[in-house]
């Protein structure tokens, strides 16, 4: 039969198995960051180290896109693939091209893009209206230079 373990030993045990998360810092706050142009790009995680995604570089990107009203519309990972696309050639809307620059590998980044900067007033039936707000959460899967 083995012993019980006094109740401060079970407690420091249950402490250290919980890896100490009373004592983990916080993640790091990012600012907000409205652009020129409307653009609001909010980063969510910032890796210290890669090159910053810029003007003709390929990348892969999953990304949720949902509304004003915080409906969700589509998702890169419920359909199983990422999206790959050149920044700047005009593939995907060009709040989202202009929402990825400068992230860095695995990063991850909220993108609220107005209507102008996104399907405008034809908006993509059925699934986005026309002049609507599109919010865009993105991590960086791929990128190549």
């Amino acid at each position: 039969m083995i012993a019980p373990m006094p109740r401060a030993a079970a407690l420091a045990a249950l402490f250290l198995a919980a890896g100490c998360a009373w004592f983990a810092s916080p993640p790091p706050e990012y600012p907000v960051q409205t652009l020129e142009s409307g653009l609001v790009v909010h980063d969510l995680v910032v890796p210290e180290s890669g090159a910053p995604v810029e003007r003709g570089d390929a990348v892969t990107i999953h990304f949720e896109l949902r509304l004003a009203d915080d409906g969700l519309v589509e998702s890169s990972r419920d359909q199983g693939r990422a999206l790959h696309f050149e920044v700047g050639a005009g593939a995907v809307p060009p709040g989202l091209e202009q929402g990825v620059l400068g992230m860095r590998l695995f990063g991850r980044r909220r993108i609220v893009v107005p209507p102008a900067l996104g399907y405008g007033a034809a908006g993509r039936a059925p699934l986005i209206p026309p002049d609507a707000t599109l919010t865009f959460d993105v991590e960086l899967m791929e990128h190549d230079q």
